[in-house]
């Protein structure tokens, strides 16, 4: 960061609901539709087509705000750097090639740092952490030959190290483009923009979050005042009494009045992050759950708990596959026995059912079907409401009113049962087709979200609270949601009925 830091009538067809199977939805006036094909999870902007990249990258913020967890005595970062991510890549078998970049004011890739100079205190001079570089696409060239290289494309992973974010004093603007949200730097905005930018170009990103010790010159990045430097010190006295805290102790002294980077030193603990991006999913989970379990053994961390690292995955979201697998006639006698209910046959789109009845014919159809998660569990913070609609009807005369299940789908992988129905005697003769889907919608859950640690340790000020990162609620939040914000439809049943 920088120096300054931190901061989803005669009916043609009845579908009937007898007892209470179904739920009435009515399109009289709408068109013949043609129902788009079922999706293992909810529609997401199409990535476009790159190249894998090979081996990987990992991008140091050596601005100053990082010298104060650095000492003589501490190997942390070293330790970070090489036991833990260098030793994760090689263990996956991605660190071929290799390639370790610093930022400060701009992103130096020729002459790299070792992990041994990462401990070192002097290594961290920068002004300004331009992390913006790092992750912004080039402007396209009017010549192949004039074209920047993307600063994450050619690496299969891109490993970002940072305390945090610039603060720019601008507010923050959740739907604003790169170009318009870095123009004063790497603030909560900008990198915000440019996350969301590559999660919708197919990049997985995840986000950790290491408490360290911290011994050195915090810097407000803002010309402090009385007034703010006494809710500081408030702020310090109460996390010296507070039970999370036990055994750090914390002060703030020596403040810059006068400087417009409001320096002071400050001792205890603070966050470092982790960044971690990777079109590979698979390869990015590996290596963040590889890295996770080496932090565990090296202990590097401030308060050496559990709770010193966590790691988030903020995309993607593979969210809750459907699927029908058969309908049958649920019932037998009277009228049931004038409706024969052929073997369902799948197709790409949906499950295909035909059904053939005469005048008397009136019975339930039982649907069988199955709720999955993807590779993961869906998160925390997104809430995701199933539910049944109708998608396409046929075109002829009345024929354009159904009912369609009521049963409620739970968000659960787990076997599901639901009920529709058809009644022959208020059908014409003819054959009708009608689709129904099984549809998702997703959302950011309020209250999922803010128990969420990116959520809980978010700094509203650059600077009252040093031991959280300023904006990063803010920037969680606007990338979490243009990921987690979407509809579709998860499978579909196309029943043909035959009336003789």
């Amino acid at each position: 960061m920088s120096y300054r830091s931190p901061r989803p009538e005669r009916r043609a067809l009845v579908l009937a609901a007898l007892c209470a199977m179904g739920c009435k939805e009515t399109r009289r006036s709408a068109p013949a539709q043609t129902p788009a094909g079922p999706t293992n999870q909810t529609a997401r902007p199409a990535a476009p087509a790159v190249a894998p990249g090979r081996g990987a990258q990992v991008i140091v913020d050596i601005s100053e705000s990082i010298r104060g967890f650095t000492s003589a005595q501490s190997t942390a970062l070293e330790t970070l750097h090489a036991q833990v991510i260098e030793s994760s890549l090689s263990a996956l078998q991605v660190n071929n090639p290799f390639q370790r970049c610093t930022v400060d004011d701009q992103v130096r890739c020729g002459a790299a740092v070792t992990a041994q100079q990462l401990r070192l205190p002097a290594t961290y001079r920068g002004a300004n952490a331009a992390l913006h570089l790092a992750l912004r696409r080039p402007p396209r060239a009017p010549r192949p030959d004039l074209q920047q290289p993307d600063p994450l494309d050619p690496y299969a992973v891109t490993v970002m190290v940072t305390d945090g974010f610039q603060s720019t004093g601008n507010m923050f603007q959740p739907g604003a483009s790169s170009d318009v949200a870095c123009t004063s730097g790497a603030d909560p905005s900008c990198l915000a923009a440019l996350l969301r930018q590559r999660v919708d170009e197919g990049y997985g990103l995840w986000v950790g979050r290491l408490v360290m010790g911290f011994d050195g010159r915090y810097f407000a990045e803002r010309r402090l005042d009385p007034t703010m430097w006494q809710r500081i010190t408030a702020h310090i006295n109460a996390l010296n009494v507070a039970p999370e805290w036990n055994g750090v102790r914390f002060s703030a002294s020596a403040p810059n009045m006068t400087g417009a980077s409001g320096a002071f030193r400050f001792t205890g603990a603070r966050p470092l992050l982790v960044f971690v991006l990777s079109r590979d999913i698979a390869r990015g989970r590996g290596l963040v759950a590889e890295m996770e379990r080496r932090l565990r053994v090296e202990r590097i961390t401030r308060r050496g708990i559990a709770d010193d690292v966590v790691f988030s995955e903020w995309s993607p979201f593979e969210g809750m596959s459907a699927q029908l697998l058969n309908a049958s006639r649920a019932a037998s006698g009277g009228a049931n026995d004038h409706v024969l209910v052929a073997r369902p046959q799948r197709s790409p789109a949906a499950l295909d059912v035909t059904a053939r009845c005469d005048i008397e014919g009136k019975a339930r159809i039982r649907l069988d079907g199955v709720l999955r998660n993807g590779a993961l569990p869906p998160p925390p913070f997104a809430h995701i409401a199933l539910g049944w609609r109708l998608l396409a009807r046929p075109p002829q005369g009345n024929a354009g009113e159904l009912l369609v299940p009521r049963e409620a789908l739970r968000p659960v992988p787990e076997p599901f049962v639901a009920h529709t129905g058809i009644d022959c005697t208020v059908l014409p003769a003819g054959t009708f087709a009608y689709t129904m889907g099984i549809t998702a919608r997703w959302t950011v859950d309020p209250t999922g979200f803010n128990a969420q640690w990116f959520a809980r340790e978010s700094a509203e000020t650059s600077y009252e609270m040093p031991e959280r990162v300023f904006g990063l609620a803010d920037l969680a939040r606007a990338v979490i949601t243009a990921g987690v914000n979407r509809e579709g439809t998860l499978d579909q049943l196309t029943l043909r009925v035959e009336r003789r």
